[in-house]
């Protein structure tokens, strides 16, 4: 008989812990994890001309986050591409989070992509990028982890083509380029950048 008791008890224990699972329905979608990448080329996504829409990238930002420039739609974007070893790049690092401060509230970003560490061609590590954060005092700017495998291509076709170092990409609010230019001017970029406002 007790057998019998615990037989029952033990059926209907486990038949509440049946209908309590299924009572909270289907577990929720799994938030997505956006995962550094570099370029992914889409079909409507070209890098050649004035209103082509560019290829989206994902790249570890100074903080550890992704960046993903497909987020930032709806914002005046401006890519610097540049190397630790260039010295105009340095020059746009120095300038980098003032102009950043300066258009932020208009719906603005402008967004470094290290190519380079301190040697032509070898991507920059951690450190590296921290040095380039701290000496340029960047603070929300972002400043990302590329490299010449996950970004370029020379045909432009899986990636960006650049001539020289810095170079510079302006995208206006619809996700299309607007501008482009290698080399710096600080007076040249703010005018850039003001058109696209």
């Amino acid at each position: 008989m007790k057998k019998l008791y615990f037989i029952m008890a033990l059926m209907f224990g486990c038949a509440a812990e049946l209908e309590t699972a299924d009572s909270l329905g289907p577990p929720p979608e799994p938030e997505e994890i956006l995962e550094p990448v570099g370029v992914m080329p889409e079909d409507d996504c070209q890098h050649i001309d004035i209103g082509d829409k560019p290829c989206n990238f994902r790249l570890l930002d100074q903080n550890g986050d992704v960046w993903d420039l497909y987020s930032h739609e709806g914002k005046v974007i401006v890519i610097d591409f540049s190397a630790m070893w260039c010295g105009p790049c340095q020059a746009g690092g120095a300038v980098a989070q003032k102009l950043q401060d300066d258009y932020e509230e208009q719906g603005f970003v402008l967004v470094t992509v290290l190519l380079d560490g301190y040697y032509s061609g070898v991507e920059p590590t951690e450190e590296e990028l921290q040095e380039w954060v701290t000496y340029h005092n960047i603070t929300t700017s972002p400043v990302l982890f590329g490299s010449r495998e996950k970004m370029l291509d020379s045909t432009s076709i899986n990636g960006y083509y650049i001539s020289g170092f810095p170079t510079y990409l302006y995208i206006d609010r619809e996700m299309r380029f607007y501008n482009g230019h290698s080399g710096f001017s600080e007076d040249y970029i703010r005018q850039t950048i003001e058109q696209g406002l």
